[in-house]
């Protein structure tokens, strides 16, 4: 497996990872109505482009196949942290957070924090992440419930 930055031509890819992963695996936890909101069925280029652009996401690939993703805002904010449905308890996850950790250090980050799913829960308390509130993010008027966990480096 191979850790690197978003290469051209990745943005499709990536958004096409983090929608099946969402409407795969957070079913059980959101509703359809949530789901489509947080990762809507139609893929608007400009906009992921644009932001992976500012972003530059870490992914995670083995050949051509991409097996995950992660982004590390300035201030040690992981917005979007997705692994691959079909790919889910093989280490990928925590592979990338290795990496985001060892990227925060060197910028002289001592917390790591997000806004995760529910589903996502036990996945960053084993990554020594620990819950603080529960949050609603409102997007296009449906509010999805997400977790506030933060994390010492």
């Amino acid at each position: 497996m191979e850790i690197r930055k978003i290469r051209s031509g990745e943005a499709g890819s990536i958004w096409r990872l983090l929608h099946d992963t969402v409407h795969r695996i957070n079913q059980a936890d959101y509703s359809h109505e949530e789901l489509v909101v947080w990762a809507p069925d139609e893929y608007d280029a400009p906009h992921w482009v644009s932001r992976f652009i500012r972003t530059h996401p870490l992914v995670a690939t083995e050949g051509r196949d991409l097996l995950g993703f992660a982004e590390l805002a300035e201030d040690g904010r992981i917005d979007l942290f997705y692994v691959h449905h079909a790919h889910q308890g093989q280490g990928i996850g925590r592979a990338l957070m290795q990496r985001l950790r060892a990227e925060a250090a060197s910028r002289g980050l001592h917390q790591l924090y997000c806004e995760a799913s529910i589903t996502a829960r036990p996945f960053f308390e084993n990554m020594g992440f620990e819950y603080v509130e529960q949050r609603e993010l409102e997007r296009k008027g449906e509010k999805v419930p997400v977790l506030l966990m933060k994390s010492k480096l």
